[in-house]
């Protein structure tokens, strides 16, 4: 009897605990919504893969173009601490995309519109092999989107990685 008794509690205290899960709020993997031609999905990895210092959560997209290897990852997770409530505030987007600025040394930052949201961004252009990188943070509802860039120096390649970008949605 008591082993039965000890099954049920357990049984319920599972189904509990599931039920609690089901209703916390998630970090769904947003959608692209235009991938030009000759890009494809090349990598991804779910919510929860990595974690920064500060304790900020992502899950990681990335197309590449394979004609020339230019490449749009889109990292998304939580909303770090500093944007929570403060989603379009222009220099705390710009500063964060600074932060995340880690791979390149930018030579421009600034605000710009990214998937219809006030966005941060820094930018450089390397004339060693004649491409940008581009580091660009939103919020999109309830989920950070920071996205890392790097494109040929022409018109049509920042006009596909842009599309790419301006694609998001949750």
């Amino acid at each position: 009897m008591k082993i039965n008794r000890y099954i049920v509690v357990m049984l319920l205290g599972i189904l509990l605990v599931g039920s609690v899960a089901c209703l916390l709020p998630g970090i769904t993997k947003p959608t692209v919504g235009d991938v030009p031609q000759g890009w494809d999905l090349s990598n991804e990895e779910p919510y929860g893969t990595f974690e920064e210092l500060d304790g900020t959560v992502w899950g990681w997209i990335e197309y590449t173009d394979t004609e020339d290897a230019s490449f749009v990852q889109i990292y998304y997770g939580d909303v770090p601490s500093e944007l929570k409530g403060n989603e379009t505030v222009r220099d705390l987007l710009t500063d964060r995309a600074i932060v995340e600025s880690k791979k390149f040394e930018p030579d421009e930052t600034g605000i710009m519109i990214a998937s219809g949201q006030i966005a941060g961004y820094t930018k450089m252009y390397d004339s060693e092999w004649d491409w940008y990188e581009m580091e660009i943070v939103f919020v999109l509802d309830s989920i950070c989107i920071d996205i890392w860039t790097r494109y040929n120096a022409t018109s049509e390649d920042e006009a596909q990685a842009m599309s790419i970008i301006n694609s998001i949605s949750p």
